[in-house]
Protein backbone atom coordinates (compact mmCIF):
# COMPACT_ATOMS: atom_id res chain seq x y z
CA UNK A 1 0.00 0.00 0.00
CA UNK A 2 1.60 3.96 -1.23
CA UNK A 3 0.05 6.90 -0.27
CA UNK A 4 1.93 9.67 -2.76
CA UNK A 5 0.41 13.06 -4.46
CA UNK A 6 1.33 14.40 -7.95
CA UNK A 7 1.98 18.23 -8.15
CA UNK A 8 1.81 20.78 -10.94
CA UNK A 9 2.16 24.47 -10.75
CA UNK A 10 0.15 25.00 -14.99
CA UNK A 11 -0.81 28.19 -16.50
CA UNK A 12 -3.99 26.83 -17.28
CA UNK A 13 -6.22 23.59 -17.86
CA UNK A 14 -8.18 21.27 -20.26
CA UNK A 15 -10.54 19.18 -18.31
CA UNK A 16 -11.78 15.26 -19.35
CA UNK A 17 -15.04 17.27 -19.81
CA UNK A 18 -13.83 19.33 -22.55
CA UNK A 19 -13.88 22.75 -20.05
CA UNK A 20 -11.11 24.85 -20.40
CA UNK A 21 -9.70 27.18 -17.53
CA UNK A 22 -6.57 29.92 -18.08
CA UNK A 23 -5.19 31.90 -15.24
CA UNK A 24 -1.56 33.27 -16.29
CA UNK A 25 -2.42 36.61 -17.42
CA UNK A 26 -6.26 36.80 -16.81
CA UNK A 27 -8.60 38.79 -14.34
CA UNK A 28 -8.15 37.83 -10.36
CA UNK A 29 -11.37 35.51 -10.03
CA UNK A 30 -12.55 34.98 -13.65
CA UNK A 31 -15.95 32.59 -13.33
CA UNK A 32 -14.71 28.87 -13.12
CA UNK A 33 -16.12 26.27 -15.13
CA UNK A 34 -16.14 22.55 -13.47
CA UNK A 35 -13.30 20.93 -13.96
CA UNK A 36 -13.79 17.85 -11.99
CA UNK A 37 -16.99 16.41 -14.06
CA UNK A 38 -15.46 14.04 -16.00
CA UNK A 39 -13.18 10.61 -16.21
CA UNK A 40 -10.75 10.42 -14.34
CA UNK A 41 -7.48 8.12 -13.25
CA UNK A 42 -5.05 7.93 -10.74
CA UNK A 43 -1.59 9.00 -13.71
CA UNK A 44 -3.70 12.45 -15.22
CA UNK A 45 -6.77 12.94 -12.61
CA UNK A 46 -9.57 14.88 -14.34
CA UNK A 47 -7.26 16.80 -16.47
CA UNK A 48 -6.57 15.74 -20.42
CA UNK A 49 -4.04 18.69 -20.51
CA UNK A 50 -1.71 21.06 -18.60
CA UNK A 51 -0.37 24.10 -19.97
CA UNK A 52 2.74 24.93 -19.63
CA UNK A 53 3.61 23.32 -16.33
CA UNK A 54 5.92 26.11 -14.73
CA UNK A 55 6.88 23.79 -11.35
CA UNK A 56 10.70 23.87 -10.63
CA UNK A 57 11.29 26.34 -13.63
CA UNK A 58 12.81 30.51 -14.11
CA UNK A 59 10.00 32.55 -15.31
CA UNK A 60 10.18 35.81 -16.68
CA UNK A 61 7.13 37.86 -16.98
CA UNK A 62 6.90 38.76 -20.68
CA UNK A 63 5.00 41.95 -22.27
CA UNK A 64 2.45 43.86 -20.28
CA UNK A 65 1.03 42.62 -16.63
CA UNK A 66 -1.30 44.22 -13.84
CA UNK A 67 -0.89 43.86 -10.38
CA UNK A 68 -4.74 41.81 -10.32
CA UNK A 69 -3.56 39.56 -12.65
CA UNK A 70 -3.69 35.76 -11.88
CA UNK A 71 -0.17 33.99 -12.47
CA UNK A 72 -0.95 30.26 -11.86
CA UNK A 73 -2.45 27.07 -10.51
CA UNK A 74 -1.58 25.10 -8.23
CA UNK A 75 -2.84 21.86 -9.00
CA UNK A 76 -2.46 18.69 -6.48
CA UNK A 77 -3.69 15.08 -6.90
CA UNK A 78 -4.10 12.49 -3.86
CA UNK A 79 -3.72 8.64 -4.20
CA UNK A 80 -4.60 6.50 -1.30
CA UNK A 81 -4.38 2.56 -1.86
CA UNK A 82 -6.84 0.47 -0.26
CA UNK A 83 -7.87 -1.13 1.73
CA UNK A 84 -7.93 1.82 3.38
CA UNK A 85 -10.38 3.51 5.99
CA UNK A 86 -9.20 7.18 7.93
CA UNK A 87 -9.47 10.62 7.70
CA UNK A 88 -6.59 12.88 6.60
CA UNK A 89 -6.01 17.31 6.96
CA UNK A 90 -5.24 18.25 3.45
CA UNK A 91 -3.18 21.46 3.21
CA UNK A 92 -2.31 23.53 0.37
CA UNK A 93 -0.32 26.42 0.48
CA UNK A 94 1.79 29.28 -1.86
CA UNK A 95 4.92 30.90 -0.38
CA UNK A 96 6.63 33.60 -1.34
CA UNK A 97 10.24 34.06 -0.59
CA UNK A 98 9.19 30.91 2.14
CA UNK A 99 6.49 33.45 3.74
CA UNK A 100 2.96 31.60 3.56
CA UNK A 101 0.22 34.12 1.49
CA UNK A 102 -2.53 32.03 2.46
CA UNK A 103 -3.07 28.65 3.27
CA UNK A 104 -6.17 26.28 2.55
CA UNK A 105 -6.87 23.26 4.90
CA UNK A 106 -9.89 20.64 4.24
CA UNK A 107 -10.50 16.57 5.52
CA UNK A 108 -10.62 14.41 3.23
CA UNK A 109 -11.94 10.78 4.40
CA UNK A 110 -10.41 8.06 2.57
CA UNK A 111 -12.82 4.83 2.50
CA UNK A 112 -11.42 1.77 0.16
CA UNK A 113 -12.75 -1.47 1.48
CA UNK A 114 -11.24 -3.35 -0.96
CA UNK A 115 -7.39 -3.46 -2.34
CA UNK A 116 -8.29 -0.23 -4.56
CA UNK A 117 -7.60 3.64 -4.78
CA UNK A 118 -8.82 6.58 -4.08
CA UNK A 119 -8.18 9.60 -5.91
CA UNK A 120 -9.22 13.63 -5.43
CA UNK A 121 -7.88 16.35 -6.98
CA UNK A 122 -7.43 20.35 -5.75
CA UNK A 123 -6.25 23.48 -7.21
CA UNK A 124 -5.49 26.77 -5.59
CA UNK A 125 -4.84 29.42 -7.87
CA UNK A 126 -2.39 32.77 -7.31
CA UNK A 127 -1.78 36.17 -8.61
CA UNK A 128 0.01 39.46 -8.55
CA UNK A 129 -0.60 41.46 -5.82
CA UNK A 130 0.45 43.35 -2.31
CA UNK A 131 -1.27 40.53 -0.75
CA UNK A 132 0.03 37.34 -2.97
CA UNK A 133 3.07 37.81 -5.40
CA UNK A 134 4.66 41.48 -4.97
CA UNK A 135 7.88 41.32 -5.92
CA UNK A 136 10.66 39.16 -8.04
CA UNK A 137 10.51 36.41 -5.68
CA UNK A 138 11.05 32.10 -5.16
CA UNK A 139 7.37 31.26 -5.22
CA UNK A 140 6.44 28.15 -4.26
CA UNK A 141 3.38 25.88 -3.79
CA UNK A 142 3.29 22.68 -1.38
CA UNK A 143 0.78 20.24 -0.74
CA UNK A 144 0.64 17.36 1.76
CA UNK A 145 -1.94 15.12 3.99
CA UNK A 146 -1.30 14.67 7.36
CA UNK A 147 -3.60 11.79 9.35
CA UNK A 148 -6.14 12.77 11.62
CA UNK A 149 -7.75 8.95 12.54
CA UNK A 150 -8.11 5.51 11.52
CA UNK A 151 -5.88 4.31 9.32
CA UNK A 152 -2.41 6.29 8.30
CA UNK A 153 -3.59 8.55 5.37
CA UNK A 154 -0.56 10.79 5.42
CA UNK A 155 1.12 12.01 2.06
CA UNK A 156 4.12 13.67 2.94
CA UNK A 157 4.92 16.92 1.86
CA UNK A 158 5.90 17.68 -1.78
CA UNK A 159 6.85 21.19 -3.26
CA UNK A 160 7.08 23.10 -6.55
CA UNK A 161 8.71 25.88 -7.01
CA UNK A 162 8.93 28.99 -9.78
CA UNK A 163 11.94 31.80 -9.87
CA UNK A 164 9.86 34.74 -10.62
CA UNK A 165 10.83 37.87 -12.65
CA UNK A 166 9.18 40.26 -13.94
CA UNK A 167 6.59 41.39 -11.62
CA UNK A 168 4.87 45.13 -11.99
CA UNK A 169 4.35 47.13 -9.01
CA UNK A 170 1.81 46.42 -7.36
CA UNK A 171 1.46 49.72 -5.29
CA UNK A 172 -2.51 50.91 -5.50
CA UNK A 173 -3.76 54.14 -6.64
CA UNK A 174 -5.86 56.84 -4.30
CA UNK A 175 -9.27 55.26 -3.11
CA UNK A 176 -10.81 58.71 -4.46
CA UNK A 177 -10.66 57.14 -8.16
CA UNK A 178 -11.53 54.33 -7.64
CA UNK A 179 -13.39 53.05 -10.23
CA UNK A 180 -12.80 55.62 -12.99
CA UNK A 181 -13.30 54.39 -16.45
CA UNK A 182 -12.01 57.01 -19.43
CA UNK A 183 -10.33 56.74 -23.25
CA UNK A 184 -6.60 57.37 -22.64
CA UNK A 185 -5.15 57.51 -26.80
CA UNK A 186 -6.58 54.55 -28.33
CA UNK A 187 -7.12 52.62 -25.00
CA UNK A 188 -9.65 51.95 -22.40
CA UNK A 189 -8.41 52.57 -18.67
CA UNK A 190 -9.93 52.32 -15.61
CA UNK A 191 -9.24 51.65 -11.68
CA UNK A 192 -9.87 48.81 -11.05
CA UNK A 193 -12.21 48.15 -7.18
CA UNK A 194 -8.97 46.88 -5.98
CA UNK A 195 -7.50 50.33 -6.89
CA UNK A 196 -5.63 49.32 -9.42
CA UNK A 197 -4.78 50.70 -12.84
CA UNK A 198 -6.03 48.68 -16.20
CA UNK A 199 -5.58 49.59 -19.85
CA UNK A 200 -7.66 47.10 -22.44
CA UNK A 201 -6.21 46.86 -25.59
CA UNK A 202 -8.94 47.08 -28.23
CA UNK A 203 -9.39 45.79 -31.80
CA UNK A 204 -9.92 48.22 -34.32
CA UNK A 205 -13.01 48.32 -35.95
CA UNK A 206 -13.53 51.31 -38.41
CA UNK A 207 -12.90 55.29 -39.09
CA UNK A 208 -15.93 56.78 -36.64
CA UNK A 209 -17.52 60.22 -36.87
CA UNK A 210 -18.22 59.45 -33.20
CA UNK A 211 -16.57 61.47 -29.94
CA UNK A 212 -13.17 60.67 -28.92
CA UNK A 213 -13.67 59.02 -25.55
CA UNK A 214 -17.52 57.73 -25.98
CA UNK A 215 -17.79 54.17 -24.68
CA UNK A 216 -21.07 51.94 -25.30
CA UNK A 217 -21.73 48.31 -25.86
CA UNK A 218 -23.39 47.13 -29.12
CA UNK A 219 -26.58 44.69 -30.02
CA UNK A 220 -23.39 41.83 -29.72
CA UNK A 221 -22.26 42.16 -26.01
CA UNK A 222 -18.92 44.09 -27.01
CA UNK A 223 -17.64 46.98 -25.06
CA UNK A 224 -16.88 49.83 -27.76
CA UNK A 225 -14.95 53.19 -27.47
CA UNK A 226 -13.64 55.73 -29.88
CA UNK A 227 -10.05 57.00 -29.27
CA UNK A 228 -8.01 59.93 -29.66
CA UNK A 229 -7.58 59.03 -33.29
CA UNK A 230 -11.26 59.11 -34.08
CA UNK A 231 -10.81 55.62 -34.93
CA UNK A 232 -13.40 52.88 -33.73
CA UNK A 233 -12.04 50.32 -31.01
CA UNK A 234 -13.80 47.35 -29.70
CA UNK A 235 -12.72 45.01 -26.14
CA UNK A 236 -11.04 41.81 -27.28
CA UNK A 237 -13.63 39.68 -25.23
CA UNK A 238 -16.34 39.39 -22.70
CA UNK A 239 -18.03 36.90 -21.02
CA UNK A 240 -21.76 36.30 -20.07
CA UNK A 241 -21.27 35.86 -15.96
CA UNK A 242 -22.33 32.36 -14.64
CA UNK A 243 -21.65 31.15 -11.56
CA UNK A 244 -17.54 30.08 -10.39
CA UNK A 245 -17.12 26.45 -9.14
CA UNK A 246 -14.37 28.16 -7.28
CA UNK A 247 -14.92 29.52 -4.29
CA UNK A 248 -14.64 33.56 -4.15
CA UNK A 249 -16.15 33.08 -7.47
CA UNK A 250 -18.68 34.84 -9.56
CA UNK A 251 -22.53 33.62 -8.63
CA UNK A 252 -25.02 32.87 -11.13
CA UNK A 253 -25.84 35.73 -13.68
CA UNK A 254 -28.02 38.02 -12.05
CA UNK A 255 -30.32 38.96 -15.57
CA UNK A 256 -31.50 42.11 -14.20
CA UNK A 257 -33.38 42.94 -17.66
CA UNK A 258 -33.03 44.88 -20.63
CA UNK A 259 -34.49 48.14 -19.13
CA UNK A 260 -30.76 48.05 -17.54
CA UNK A 261 -28.87 47.68 -21.11
CA UNK A 262 -26.49 50.21 -21.17
CA UNK A 263 -25.01 50.42 -17.68
CA UNK A 264 -21.30 49.83 -17.36
CA UNK A 265 -19.45 50.06 -13.84
CA UNK A 266 -15.79 49.06 -12.23
CA UNK A 267 -17.35 46.09 -10.36
CA UNK A 268 -16.00 45.49 -6.92
CA UNK A 269 -17.52 41.78 -6.74
CA UNK A 270 -15.17 38.57 -6.44
CA UNK A 271 -11.86 39.59 -8.52
CA UNK A 272 -12.90 43.15 -8.01
CA UNK A 273 -10.58 43.68 -11.43
CA UNK A 274 -12.94 43.67 -13.91
CA UNK A 275 -15.40 45.81 -15.84
CA UNK A 276 -19.31 44.99 -15.84
CA UNK A 277 -22.15 45.77 -17.75
CA UNK A 278 -25.79 44.91 -18.68
CA UNK A 279 -26.13 43.85 -22.64
CA UNK A 280 -29.12 44.30 -24.54
CA UNK A 281 -30.40 41.11 -23.43
CA UNK A 282 -30.26 41.93 -19.83
CA UNK A 283 -28.03 39.62 -18.50
CA UNK A 284 -24.74 40.50 -16.65
CA UNK A 285 -21.45 40.98 -19.05
CA UNK A 286 -17.96 40.59 -17.86
CA UNK A 287 -14.70 42.69 -19.56
CA UNK A 288 -11.01 43.05 -18.49
CA UNK A 289 -7.60 43.75 -19.09
CA UNK A 290 -6.26 40.60 -18.82
CA UNK A 291 -6.40 37.53 -21.48
CA UNK A 292 -9.86 35.84 -22.24
CA UNK A 293 -9.38 32.99 -19.75
CA UNK A 294 -11.47 29.83 -21.81
CA UNK A 295 -8.97 29.48 -24.32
Amino acid sequence: MANRSCLWIPQGVCSTSGNIMCMYKSNFNMPVPSLFDGSADCTSGFMSARYTDMCDTSHALVGTWYAGYEFALGDSMYIHEGPLNGVGCVTQQWKVDGTPINNYNFQLCIDEEVDHYHMYESMVNTGLAGWEIDSDSTVTFTNEVTCISGDDTSIASKTGTIILSGVPSTAQCSSTITGSIWVEGCTLAYITASRFKHKIIGNYQIASEGTPGSIWIDNSHYLNWIGCDCLRYKAPWYICQFCSTFTNGAPANPSPGASYAGALWVDSQFGCTHLSYIGCDGNKYLAGAGEYPYT
